[in-house]
């Protein structure tokens, strides 16, 4: 089976850095038993494609084959050093190695130890295997109740305008021009290939407020306070805010239609969206961005992409893939992957939150990811290693959200126009 051309791109990775991704879930209590997990996995294979899937380049052609199965090398345990925080612990196990061919790359680690009431569970697999949306309703699909399908997020069909707007930012991506703004040149390689993993919860309501009171999505509220935050990070190395503009960073947005949530791959586009770090104003920052995120889903862009992605050749649906994805015209990807099963748990233990852990693409410094689950939203943030002052990313992130929540007035909003959780699907 032809695997199509976004895992390709992430099969054939030149990036310095693993392309592992994964899902953590942390819980309350006493660990279960290693067998018990591994019993959980193996009744579940049957159902699940993916974890029985690798990928192999055969004749040119980046392939899906079958993978041997033994779910002791798929299944582990990791004994964490005790007083560790489940963020170091987490940190740790990012990117270990995943099992090697012929095996199925993908594991799931039982970490424990760190604290005598608390585990973890980590999902990790390479990225050509799932996308995030898809990594979801697998999560779902073994530690929930009764998953739910996705909303259909490839309206629509062919638009020839959002095609012309595609082509363009492919061309930019083949043939970028001046690396960055001496503003951003930092965010630019060569990367070391040593990154590293932090996370930062808060409650979901705190952005659910800015949303309402805005008339914003919560995708909104995390992206201008991220443009916040690079704008703090850029003045902190002495840059004047006239030397600022605007940041495109990459957002991934799904492919997927109905009924597809658990079909293997990657089934997604990316969206450029320019981040206001010029602005001054935090309120005119959050505007900027919701007519920039509305903009993108109004062009069609994720029904456009699928189209041509199923219809023109191969080799020109990977290159314009990889330049889409080029990090010299967006050099920071942020991501959102909501969760919205109500309940996971495993063994009787329910799942306080859940974080969805990215990869740097070649050229990629920073990435970062959302995740809500329940009541809590999570910021995972990973990073090369060339830029340690990205380790207070998460820090500035949350301090950006107060500032929101006082420039919106969310905090004593009262107002009936609450705008409905948010319908964009992501990666």
């Amino acid at each position: 089976m032809y695997a199509n051309s976004v895992d390709a791109v992430y099969h054939r990775s030149r990036s310095p850095h693993p392309q592992i991704v994964g899902t953590l879930l942390r819980f309350r209590g006493a660990a279960p038993g290693l067998g018990l997990l591994r019993d959980h996995f193996a009744a579940h294979l049957a159902e699940q494609p993916v974890l029985r899937q690798r990928l192999e380049d055969i004749g040119g052609r980046t392939c899906r084959v079958p993978a041997e199965m033994r779910t002791d090398d798929h299944v582990r345990h990791h004994a964490a050093p005790s007083g560790r925080t489940w963020g170091e612990v987490a940190d740790a196990l990012h990117t270990l190695p995943l099992p090697p061919p012929p095996a199925a790359p993908w594991d799931v680690w039982l970490a424990d130890g760190h604290r005598a009431d608390e585990w973890l569970l980590f999902f990790r697999s390479h990225h050509a295997l799932t996308d995030g949306t898809g990594r979801a309703h697998l999560i779902n699909s073994l530690f929930g109740s009764a998953p739910r399908p996705g909303l259909p997020v490839a309206r629509g069909g062919f638009s020839l305008r959002c095609a012309v707007r595609l082509l363009a930012d492919t061309v930019s991506g083949l043939f970028p021009g001046p690396a960055a703004a001496p503003a951003w040149r930092w965010l630019y390689g060569p990367a070391s290939g040593s990154s590293r993993l932090t996370c930062v919860s808060l409650p979901y309501e705190r952005l659910s407020q800015v949303g309402r009171a805005a008339g914003v999505t919560t995708n909104d509220v995390y992206l201008a306070a991220m443009a916040g935050v690079l704008r703090r990070l850029a003045l902190d190395r002495g840059r004047g805010p006239d030397e600022l503009g605007d940041l495109p960073v990459a957002m991934p947005m799904s492919t997927r239609r109905v009924g597809e949530e658990s079909r293997p791959g990657n089934h997604l586009t990316m969206a450029r969206v320019p981040l206001p770090c010029h602005l001054s104003d935090p309120r005119e920052r959050l505007v900027r961005v919701h007519r920039a995120t509305t903009r993108a889903k109004r062009q069609g862009r994720a029904a456009t992409s699928r189209f041509l992605q199923e219809h023109v050749p191969h080799r020109i649906s990977e290159a314009a893939t990889r330049a889409l994805m080029d990090a010299r015209t967006a050099p920071v990807s942020c991501n959102y992957v909501p969760y919205r099963e109500p309940e996971l748990s495993f063994d009787g233990s329910r799942a306080l939150d859940v974080t969805s852990v990215g990869a740097l693409m070649e050229g990629h410094l920073l990435y970062t990811a959302l995740t809500y689950h329940r009541s809590v939203a999570r910021l995972a943030v990973v990073h090369d290693a060339v830029l340690p002052d990205a380790a207070r990313v998460g820090h500035l992130w949350t301090e950006q959200i107060d500032v929101l929540l006082g420039a919106t007035g969310a905090g004593t909003h009262t107002g009936s126009g609450a705008s409905a959780p948010p319908k964009a699907r992501t990666k």
